[in-house]
């Protein structure tokens, strides 16, 4: 039987998609957590220009996806060598129901 690799098959990106399991943003308002990383340009269900995120909650990684700008732009204005930090996520309520989130 042949290996996967003998196929030699190249990923169709070179994503990290993060082997932890998935967190809600929602469960994460007033927390306090460390983010470890995060990847750019993420295609979930939900539509294009996502970012993943993981994180450290309780001791425990794990990660989430958003597509809030202050997050994605916040991410993208500290250096890769700053991380991990550490942060708590907000929500702000706009447009009736809706909500954005955010580092404080």
């Amino acid at each position: 039987m042949k290996k996967f690799s003998d196929f030699n098959i190249e990923p169709l990106d070179e994503k990290r998609i993060f082997a932890v399991p998935v967190i809600s943003i929602e469960e994460l308002i007033n927390c306090e957590i460390v983010v470890l990383d995060y990847e750019t340009n993420i295609t979930t269900i939900h539509g294009p220009n996502r970012y993943i995120v993981k994180i450290e909650h309780e001791g425990i990684e794990k990660k989430f996806f958003t597509n809030a700008d202050s997050i994605k732009e916040t991410l993208d204005k500290i250096d890769k060598k700053d991380f991990p930090f550490t942060t708590m996520i907000k929500a702000r309520r706009f447009g009736g129901a809706k909500k954005t989130f955010y580092f404080t």
